[in-house]
């Protein structure tokens, strides 16, 4: 028997991302019942959605929540409203059309927009071997992590349009490179940032789930097996078919090169592009550093406040706290810190409030009442806010009583200290 080297194993990798050969005699036939079904599934959907979700939500976009859920119109309506109230509790429009990247994203991004290839979609570049990822959990929460995420998948949606309106082309996905330069065992072994990782693939494949074009994971170390055995059962199979993975420099130069322009893609990625002689073009692509500590987040809530709850969620269970909410357009705050371990984080509604949340003001007590009867505001996210807490504020669109969940049922082994400040009260 062969002896097992860092080199085979990224072959069998590799190999295990290629698309295997089916023998197929009427594809052209399975194609047309294939459209002719999703056409069916999307009437059916908008239907169920109503006009005001048809209005906010292209067909495209719905037809990304129905493949999301294997064409279940039941649960692809489920996840079109619950992307609607996420947006809504990220207050994601106002973010997008108003928000100006900070200092700290703006002089330690790993990524950056080159251009178009070859059959006009955006190609964005990630430079996740040269991130701070460490820097990055402890500077900002797992939330506004991801909300800075939607916004850089809505703000490359508007380039593409922009790019369409002047090709004339109808492109909606984007492609990906990847580059795993510099990626260190140091950086693999983040478990926070794995996590925050995963937590940000599931929500791409499910509220974006035909975003991705191609991607590209260029300059793979011997030992990424390690991390793909990370994230490949997160991965669905339409984004694993997506997925070409290198390690060897000339063979994804030249792939590259068949699918983006010499004078796109810059001469570190193996094309013709340089700027003032500089092959890596640093006023389009980012390149990271390391992140002074100064940046990370040290404020943290103080037990003795008579607003804070200080609270314990059982190893394998989940806790739910309940606040009234009176009428729309209230102003609803949050601080929530775990102690020293991550936390779930999810939101439900209500819409059927008791006397005795009515009643009920500062101190509350943990439910374990059954989710999946309520309307759910938020995916459950798995929050690093024991290194950077969670902080922030929406206006209420809703009236009812909201639900927190705090979720631990992943930690069979330890039960988790969390500490929360949850204020409800008039916009002004």
């Amino acid at each position: 028997m062969a002896p097992t080297t860092a080199k085979s194993i990224m072959k069998d990798f590799r190999a295990s991302f290629r698309r295997k050969k089916v023998e197929s005699t009427s594809k052209v036939d399975k194609a047309r019942e294939l459209d002719n079904e999703l056409s069916a599934k999307l009437a059916e959907l908008k239907e169920n959605i109503g006009d005001n979700l048809c209005l906010k939500y292209k067909d495209e976009c719905l037809i990304g929540f129905l493949r999301a859920r294997s064409l279940n119109v039941k649960e692809a309506e489920k996840l079109v409203r619950m992307d609607d109230h996420l947006r809504k509790f990220l207050q994601m429009d106002d973010f997008i059309k108003n928000h100006e990247l900070s200092e700290l994203n703006r002089n330690y991004s790993c990524s950056g927009i080159i251009g178009c290839d070859k059959e006009g979609s955006l190609v964005r570049v990630l430079n996740i071997g040269y991130s701070d990822v460490k820097g990055y959990i402890n500077c900002i929460s797992t939330i506004y992590n991801l909300k800075l995420f939607i916004f850089y998948i809505e703000r490359d949606r508007i380039l593409q349009a922009e790019e369409n309106k002047k090709t004339g082309k109808k492109c909606n996905q984007i492609t990906y490179i990847v580059n795993l330069e510099h990626l260190s065992l140091n950086k693999i072994m983040c478990k926070p940032a794995i996590d925050t990782g995963i937590v940000a693939l599931k929500l791409m494949q499910e509220h974006f789930h035909d975003i991705v074009k191609n991607v590209f994971v260029i300059n793979a170390p011997s030992f990424y097996s390690t991390v793909l055995k990370l994230f490949k059962p997160v991965i669905q199979d339409d984004l694993h078919r997506k997925i070409r993975m290198y390690d060897d420099a000339s063979s994804w130069k030249a792939d590259l090169l068949k699918h983006i322009d010499a004078d796109v893609l810059p001469m570190c990625y193996g094309g013709n592009r340089v700027e003032d002689d500089d092959e890596t073009c640093p006023s389009i692509i980012r390149w990271g550093g390391t992140i002074p500590e100064s940046y990370y987040l040290t404020a943290r809530l103080d037990p003795s406040d008579p607003d804070v709850m200080c609270v314990t969620v059982p190893a394998g269970s989940a806790n739910n706290y309940r606040f009234y909410v009176p009428k729309v357009g209230m102003r609803w705050t949050w601080q929530i810190h775990a102690k020293e371990n991550d936390i779930g984080i999810g939101l439900f509604l209500d819409e059927h409030s008791t006397e005795e949340d009515k009643k009920m003001k500062k101190k509350k007590k943990a439910t374990t009442e059954d989710t999946s009867k309520l309307i759910q505001l938020t995916p459950i996210i798995r929050s690093q806010c024991q290194l950077c807490p969670e902080i922030g504020y929406a206006t209420t669109w809703f009236k009812g009583t909201v639900v927190l969940h705090l979720d631990n049922t992943y930690s069979w082994m330890s039960s988790k200290e969390v500490l929360l400040k949850i204020m409800i009260g008039d916009s002004e």
